[in-house]
């Protein structure tokens, strides 16, 4: 027996009840799931019921039609936005469309006509995402696009990088751990005009100390007690491609000034050698260690250091571009889902900002590593606030800027006064992140008495 299909759940939201009464009747016939409520402030309180389609009236009291489709674009961004209006007038029409409305329709409703115009809108949904999945296709093609992120200071590390992948400058990543360091240097490798070579990563911590030396620089045979053979070390197989040696902070003391001389003559010594082997390769390091402060401390290498950060990126903590959440949990659940087998194809709004909430120590690691468990042992197609681990639902920092009894304007002032605390009161960027004009900010900046 075929299983029903989900009836799409419509929002419907009018002050006259009898307009109300007739639009919810005749959907309902037509097999759709409406939800009718009479003003603005209750239809707040349905967003996040996995609304399809809004349809909202312009005119009411309390909170109108405009008010709606800003907070719809924030709750509620899969839903597509009608407006309903007695006025006909083309400002109106323009203004909700501005705001972000599919569509305008005025009354008296025509339902046939109405009917019509959900389904272009649900078309235009389904076309969206399917450009959506395109792209995100596209993107995978490019090594850099494995860094997700629309942040300021994600889009101007990507610049960086472009900058810096078609030299042979040495490179230095600093971040903390499970930001993404060695993701850099792959994008920085295939960016290159090396990119059709060998990228071959090494972590220090994982190689014992007595064995670091032959790893990097290889052996000859007989050199110590087991070299049975020639063994070519990391630096001459990464021959002509790229070399990333990650956690240099762990690499022993002792072999600091042999790394220092390679990077500075591009040649290495085996051990057991007495002739120099030449060596043509990209050096990319990382670390997430304060490098600076241990040179202060007599802890490592001045020369070195400089050595290595010709030139440096650094790689913001999670919790510095939480702005960027949303897109890496999004491709995080396409990507996991595809490999688990799973069909979680969506997170709700409340989880959502219990995961923006929270302060991420282990970074987008740890952030991946929380939605593969939650994906895996998840039977539903949305990821719900109940499935998220107890120390993430359970420490979460405020990040809600709504009350009880808050007007929009106020809602609007504190967004504002948020987003400008966040960029350090870097307008242009603020702007950016709002969605709105730096002349509309400037405004609004001053309507609100902002200027500190």
């Amino acid at each position: 027996m075929c299983e029903a299909k989900p009836r799409l759940r419509i929002l419907l939201i009018d002050d006259d009840p009898n307009s109300l009464s007739v639009m919810a009747e005749w959907l309902e016939r037509k097999g759709f799931d409406p939800i009718a409520v009479r003003d603005g402030q209750e239809a707040l309180r349905h967003l996040d019921d996995g609304i399809a389609v809004i349809v909202t009236d312009l005119k009411m009291p309390k909170t109108d039609g405009l008010q709606i489709i800003r907070h719809a674009q924030k709750h509620a961004p899969h839903a597509v936005i009608i407006v309903v209006s007695g006025d006909s007038s083309v400002e109106a029409a323009v203004a909700s469309v501005r705001e972000g409305a599919f569509d305008y329709i005025t009354k008296p409703i025509n339902l046939k006509e109405l009917t019509h115009r959900i389904e272009m809108a649900l078309n235009k949904r389904a076309l969206a995402a399917e450009i959506a999945a395109l792209q995100l296709q596209l993107t995978q093609k490019h090594r850099l696009e494995d860094m997700i992120g629309a942040s300021p200071v994600m889009r101007s590390l990507y610049e960086k990088i472009r900058l810096v992948a078609d030299t042979r400058s040495t490179v230095l990543i600093t971040g903390e751990s499970g930001t993404g360091k060695e993701l850099v240097a792959r994008s920085i490798h295939h960016l290159s005009p090396r990119k059709e070579e060998t990228f071959i990563p090494v972590n220090c911590a994982a190689i014992p100390d007595s064995l670091v030396e032959s790893e990097l620089f290889g052996h000859e045979k007989g050199a110590f007690t087991g070299a049975t053979d020639r063994k070519l070390g990391f630096f001459e197989a990464a021959r002509k491609g790229t070399l990333f040696i990650d956690e240099l902070g762990e690499l022993p003391i002792g072999l600091k000034p042999k790394l220092l001389r390679a990077i500075e003559s591009r040649k290495i010594l085996r051990v057991g050698s007495t002739q120099e082997q030449p060596v043509d390769i990209r050096l990319v390091a990382a670390t997430n260690r304060d490098l600076a402060k241990e040179v202060h401390e007599g802890a490592f290498r001045e020369d070195l250091f400089y050595r290595l950060k010709v030139v440096e990126l650094k790689l913001p903590p999670l919790r510095d571009r939480r702005e960027d959440i949303p897109l890496l949990i999004r491709h995080f659940i396409n990507d996991i889902s595809a490999d688990a087998g799973r069909n979680v194809r969506d997170i709700t709004p409340e989880a959502l900002e219990m995961m923006k909430g929270y302060s991420w120590p282990g970074n987008v690691r740890e952030l991946r590593n929380a939605l593969e468990g939650m994906i895996v042992l998840s039977l539903k197609e949305i990821i719900e606030a109940s499935d998220l681990p107890s120390h993430i639902s359970g420490h979460t920092e405020s990040q809600a800027i709504i009350k009880p009894g808050m007007t929009m304007a106020e809602i609007e002032k504190e967004a504002i006064r948020r987003t400008l605390e966040h960029t350090n009161g870097h307008r242009s960027q603020a702007a950016e992140i709002l969605d709105i004009s730096v002349r509309t900010l400037q405004r609004k900046i001053k309507d609100f008495h902002l200027e500190a």
